[in-house]
């Protein structure tokens, strides 16, 4: 009977063990470098030809596909954002196949994570249909490594491109 009770609790300690590990869903495999980029999103230095899937962004489109355009600035640097505080903003566009009826929306999640599998930044969108811009404020307290990537997955789309921090 002893024997019992010492199994149960060992097995209950080793669920609780491996629960609680931390298993991050995603990890950077590769790092090429940065696309370097203005406030305005402008191409100003350095391309990293494996980052970013770039599309056309334009509100009057009706015709997009799936995209995700570099975040502006890129390098980005933290700064005082009234009610957001000590901040880095990052300005972003995506884009998801339009459906004028507006009945077949797209699941997007974007999520910006560092080398080590930590997420800084999630964004989940369930009605994602076309082109959408938008700016992020993550607080600087946040940010612990320089160089973390943005992960955009809709369906069968997957893409992702680096962003470099400076602290």
């Amino acid at each position: 009977m002893k024997n019992k009770y010492y199994i149960i609790i060992n097995l209950l300690l080793l669920l609780l063990v491996v629960s609680c590990g931390d298993n991050p869903t995603e990890t950077i495999d590769s790092y090429t470098g940065i696309t370097e980029t203005d406030t305005n999103g402008n191409f100003i230095g350095n391309i990293d030809p494996e980052d970013w899937c770039q599309f056309q962004f334009d509100f009057e489109s009706m015709n997009s596909n799936y995209g995700l355009n570099p975040i502006y600035p890129n390098p980005v640097n933290a700064q005082q954002w009234g009610p957001f505080g000590n901040s880095y903003q990052i300005c972003y566009q995506y884009s998801t196949p339009y459906d004028d009826s507006w009945t077949n929306f797209n699941q997007v999640d974007i999520n910006i994570i560092n080398f080590e599998g930590d997420t800084i930044y999630s964004l989940s969108d369930s009605y994602a249909n076309g082109q959408v811009g938008m700016c992020a404020y993550i607080a600087d307290s946040l940010v612990v490594s320089s160089v973390y990537r943005m992960n955009m997955k809709s369906d069968e789309f997957e893409c992702y491109g680096d962003i470099q921090f400076v602290q």
